[in-house]
């Protein structure tokens, strides 16, 4: 994906302080509308809509001034941090997301949870294991088959086991 302009779709009232839909329009002349937001038009919704957080709504990106300069940038670096612009696109996408995706995703991540931990979880280890149900399955299955044959292997050569007991005792 290769962006071809960057337009404002509104007019900046205030730099510090605004919202604003922003055209990207790519070299095969696809076009995204995005949101883009100040810090500070964040705070100022929190305080009209009296909430200590911003509430959920379409994924934008914020940047610290509405110049062209700073929302381009953003833009470009939303397309460049992942090779098919995942980033970008969820800013397009993100609010007509079918539930039914997420679901599938809670239940593999739920089922992949109970399988490699039962019911004790640990987010921060998993997130550097990142393994799929298919990889846990075949690590397991190799592991099954190592100790069967070390079994084998002991009961043909035992042997060959002898430094284990020695070891032992």
């Amino acid at each position: 994906m290769q962006i071809k302009k960057i337009e404002f779709l509104d007019e900046v009232d205030d730099v510090n302080n605004d919202n604003i839909d922003v055209g990207v329009v790519f070299e095969d002349n696809h076009s995204y509308t995005i949101l883009v937001r100040t810090p500070q038009n964040l705070l100022q919704e929190m305080k009209e809509e009296k909430t200590n957080f911003v509430e959920p709504g379409a994924p934008t990106i914020i940047v610290k001034k509405l110049t062209y300069e700073i929302v381009a940038e953003a833009v470009e670096a939303y397309l460049k941090l992942d090779d098919d612009g995942y980033w970008l696109k969820l800013c397009q996408f993100g609010d007509n997301i079918d539930i039914s995706v997420f679901n599938k995703l809670d239940s593999q991540q739920r089922k992949l949870d109970s399988f490699i931990y039962g019911k004790r979880f640990d987010h921060a280890f998993q997130r550097y294991l990142n393994f799929s149900l298919e990889d846990i399955a075949f690590f397991e299955t190799m592991l099954f088959l190592t100790i069967l044959t070390l079994i084998v292997y002991y009961f043909l050569k035992p042997e060959s086991f002898e430094f284990f007991s020695n070891f032992v005792k």
